[in-house]
Protein backbone atom coordinates (compact mmCIF):
# COMPACT_ATOMS: atom_id res chain seq x y z
CA UNK A 1 0.00 0.00 0.00
CA UNK A 2 1.42 3.31 -1.08
CA UNK A 3 1.91 5.71 1.94
CA UNK A 4 -0.54 8.74 1.75
CA UNK A 5 1.29 12.09 1.82
CA UNK A 6 0.23 14.95 3.67
CA UNK A 7 0.21 18.16 1.71
CA UNK A 8 0.39 20.49 4.43
CA UNK A 9 3.85 19.40 5.22
CA UNK A 10 5.34 19.14 1.62
CA UNK A 11 4.84 19.26 -1.88
CA UNK A 12 3.04 16.39 -3.81
CA UNK A 13 5.21 14.73 -6.69
CA UNK A 14 6.68 16.81 -9.00
CA UNK A 15 4.70 17.57 -11.85
CA UNK A 16 7.27 15.79 -14.43
CA UNK A 17 7.39 12.25 -12.40
CA UNK A 18 5.77 10.07 -14.67
CA UNK A 19 3.31 7.00 -14.37
CA UNK A 20 3.63 5.21 -17.59
CA UNK A 21 4.99 7.95 -19.28
CA UNK A 22 2.30 10.14 -18.15
CA UNK A 23 3.19 13.34 -16.64
CA UNK A 24 1.59 14.73 -13.82
CA UNK A 25 -0.46 11.82 -12.93
CA UNK A 26 1.58 10.94 -10.18
CA UNK A 27 0.95 14.49 -8.47
CA UNK A 28 -2.35 14.14 -10.01
CA UNK A 29 -2.47 10.41 -7.25
CA UNK A 30 -0.80 12.33 -4.33
CA UNK A 31 -3.71 15.11 -4.35
CA UNK A 32 -6.14 12.24 -4.42
CA UNK A 33 -4.80 10.53 -1.78
CA UNK A 34 -4.56 13.59 0.24
CA UNK A 35 -7.72 14.91 0.09
CA UNK A 36 -9.15 11.00 0.92
CA UNK A 37 -6.74 11.46 4.13
CA UNK A 38 -7.35 15.14 4.73
CA UNK A 39 -4.97 16.48 4.28
CA UNK A 40 -4.50 18.35 1.21
CA UNK A 41 -3.31 21.69 2.96
CA UNK A 42 -3.07 24.28 0.30
CA UNK A 43 -3.05 22.49 -2.76
CA UNK A 44 -5.57 22.12 -5.62
CA UNK A 45 -7.71 19.08 -6.29
CA UNK A 46 -11.39 20.02 -8.24
CA UNK A 47 -9.92 23.38 -9.17
CA UNK A 48 -6.84 22.82 -10.84
CA UNK A 49 -7.07 23.51 -14.80
CA UNK A 50 -3.83 21.35 -15.12
CA UNK A 51 -5.88 18.48 -13.02
CA UNK A 52 -9.00 19.26 -14.91
CA UNK A 53 -7.07 19.10 -18.42
CA UNK A 54 -5.73 14.96 -17.36
CA UNK A 55 -8.79 14.19 -16.08
CA UNK A 56 -10.75 15.14 -19.59
CA UNK A 57 -8.13 13.40 -20.92
CA UNK A 58 -8.90 10.16 -18.88
CA UNK A 59 -12.59 10.82 -19.29
CA UNK A 60 -13.11 11.20 -15.98
CA UNK A 61 -14.34 13.53 -13.21
CA UNK A 62 -12.34 14.34 -10.14
CA UNK A 63 -14.99 12.32 -7.95
CA UNK A 64 -14.86 9.17 -10.24
CA UNK A 65 -11.16 9.84 -9.93
CA UNK A 66 -10.58 10.07 -5.79
CA UNK A 67 -12.69 6.61 -6.25
CA UNK A 68 -10.66 4.75 -8.33
CA UNK A 69 -7.47 5.67 -6.90
CA UNK A 70 -8.99 5.16 -3.28
CA UNK A 71 -9.72 1.75 -4.35
CA UNK A 72 -5.94 0.79 -5.63
CA UNK A 73 -3.29 0.31 -3.33
CA UNK A 74 -0.15 1.96 -5.60
CA UNK A 75 0.18 3.85 -8.83
CA UNK A 76 0.51 0.12 -10.75
CA UNK A 77 -2.66 0.10 -9.31
CA UNK A 78 -4.22 2.93 -10.84
CA UNK A 79 -2.71 2.25 -14.21
CA UNK A 80 -4.52 -1.07 -13.94
CA UNK A 81 -7.64 0.54 -13.89
CA UNK A 82 -7.48 3.22 -16.06
CA UNK A 83 -6.96 0.48 -18.51
CA UNK A 84 -9.45 -1.68 -17.40
CA UNK A 85 -11.76 1.13 -17.54
CA UNK A 86 -10.63 2.76 -21.04
CA UNK A 87 -7.48 1.30 -22.94
CA UNK A 88 -6.70 4.03 -25.05
CA UNK A 89 -5.92 6.59 -21.89
CA UNK A 90 -2.48 5.86 -22.18
CA UNK A 91 -2.11 7.40 -25.96
CA UNK A 92 -3.84 10.12 -25.30
CA UNK A 93 -2.43 10.70 -21.94
CA UNK A 94 1.56 10.49 -23.82
CA UNK A 95 0.31 12.94 -25.99
CA UNK A 96 -0.77 15.38 -22.98
CA UNK A 97 2.04 15.00 -21.77
CA UNK A 98 4.30 16.14 -24.66
CA UNK A 99 1.42 19.29 -25.08
CA UNK A 100 2.60 20.05 -21.19
CA UNK A 101 6.15 20.05 -21.53
CA UNK A 102 5.99 21.72 -25.22
CA UNK A 103 3.55 24.45 -24.28
CA UNK A 104 3.81 24.77 -20.52
CA UNK A 105 7.17 25.88 -19.63
CA UNK A 106 6.56 29.21 -17.84
CA UNK A 107 3.74 27.79 -15.21
CA UNK A 108 5.70 24.28 -14.75
CA UNK A 109 8.80 26.44 -13.77
CA UNK A 110 6.61 28.62 -11.91
CA UNK A 111 5.38 25.91 -9.97
CA UNK A 112 8.48 24.25 -9.41
CA UNK A 113 9.47 27.85 -7.80
CA UNK A 114 6.57 27.15 -5.59
CA UNK A 115 6.54 24.08 -4.46
CA UNK A 116 10.40 24.58 -3.70
CA UNK A 117 11.52 22.02 -6.49
CA UNK A 118 14.02 24.78 -7.88
CA UNK A 119 16.02 27.49 -5.82
CA UNK A 120 15.21 31.04 -7.22
CA UNK A 121 16.45 34.60 -6.12
CA UNK A 122 15.55 35.54 -2.62
CA UNK A 123 12.76 38.03 -3.75
CA UNK A 124 11.32 35.77 -6.38
CA UNK A 125 10.26 32.56 -3.67
CA UNK A 126 8.46 34.75 -1.31
CA UNK A 127 6.48 36.89 -3.57
CA UNK A 128 5.13 33.65 -5.79
CA UNK A 129 4.32 31.88 -2.28
CA UNK A 130 2.27 34.62 -1.21
CA UNK A 131 0.38 35.40 -4.27
CA UNK A 132 -0.50 31.30 -4.49
CA UNK A 133 -1.78 31.37 -1.19
CA UNK A 134 -3.71 34.11 -1.89
CA UNK A 135 -4.85 33.15 -5.04
CA UNK A 136 -5.50 29.04 -3.80
CA UNK A 137 -7.51 30.25 -0.61
CA UNK A 138 -9.62 32.54 -2.84
CA UNK A 139 -9.90 29.95 -5.82
CA UNK A 140 -11.11 26.85 -3.02
CA UNK A 141 -13.71 29.09 -1.76
CA UNK A 142 -15.25 29.67 -5.04
CA UNK A 143 -14.91 26.18 -5.96
CA UNK A 144 -15.03 23.78 -3.09
CA UNK A 145 -12.81 20.62 -2.90
CA UNK A 146 -15.29 17.97 -3.87
CA UNK A 147 -16.26 15.15 -1.03
CA UNK A 148 -14.43 12.31 -1.25
CA UNK A 149 -16.95 8.86 -1.24
CA UNK A 150 -16.64 6.77 1.64
CA UNK A 151 -13.76 4.50 1.65
CA UNK A 152 -13.85 0.94 1.08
Amino acid sequence: MTETPDLRQGPPRRWNVELDGVAWLPRLIDKARAVRAGTLGAYLYGQSPTDTGLLRVLGMGYRSFLSLVGGAADDAAVSAALTARDPGWLARGNAWTADLRKNHKLFLWLMDLDDGYLTGGRWICPALNGATAVFTAILKKIVPVPVPEAPR
